[in-house]
Formats: structure tokens, C-alpha cells, sequence
């Protein structure tokens, strides 16, 4: 599916993407990025520049569908993953405190309660 300059567009702002950005993304002038965004826009640039664009805008969470653009959905985590990387995580940390004395609420805030 070829996509169009209205899904560039629209991908764009998905994306919170400005024009610059997505020039020096891809490799492109932004000069380029406003060409390929205009009315006739796939009939000015090269389709490597086209198919560059469109893979910096996938990789960013862009998805693009029939006559349109969505924001690609975050996959769902390993839940036993995470868990090991925080267990991980927490052991390192326990070693690394291993032979310190704990802070206490005088080392954290002031006489007036507030962070010291």
C-alpha cells in the first residue's frame, strides 16, 4: 500500500512530529518532507525517499491503514519478565546498601519538614 501526503501529515501530528524532525530522521531536507507533504507530493520525491519516510514514521508508532493513520498499540509486557528485571533491580540495590546505615527522617527532611 502506497501512502499518501495526507497520511504523512496525519502521522506527523499523531506523532507529535515536526517537519525538521522527521527531516534529519530520515536523512532528508526539510524542504524534501514539505514536497513529499504537498498536493502531488509521491510524483516529487524518489521512492527510497518515500519508503524512508514511511519507515522513520513506523518505527516513531505510526500505522498505516487504508485511507488513514493510527497510532501503532504498545505491546502488552511480559509480566514474568518484568518481574525478573525488578527483582534483579532490587537485589543489586540491596547489595550496593549492604554495610550502610539507613537513612532516616533527619537526613531527608529539614526542622521544617521540608526536603533537606
Amino acid at each position: 500500500m502506497e501512502i499518501t501526503p495526507e497520511q504523512i501529515r496525519a502521522a506527523r501530528a499523531l506523532l507529535h512530529i515536526e517537519q525538521a524532525d522527521l527531516a534529519k530522521r530520515a536523512h532528508v531536507s526539510v524542504v524534501t518532507i514539505r514536497r513529499l507533504e504537498g498536493a502531488d507530493g509521491r510524483e516529487r520525491v524518489s521512492p527510497v525517499i518515500l519508503d524512508g519516510v514511511r519507515h522513520v514514521l513506523e518505527q516513531a508508532g505510526a500505522e498505516f491503514i487504508q485511507n488513514g493513520v493510527r497510532q501503532r498499540r504498545a505491546p502488552t509486557p511480559d509480566v514474568q519478565s518484568l518481574f525478573e528485571d525488578l527483582r534483579t533491580i532490587s537485589l543489586r540495590s540491596a547489595a550496593r546498601l549492604q554495610g550502610h546505615e539507613p537513612l532516616t527522617d533527619a537526613d531527608l527532611y529539614d526542622e521544617n519538614g521540608l526536603p533537606a
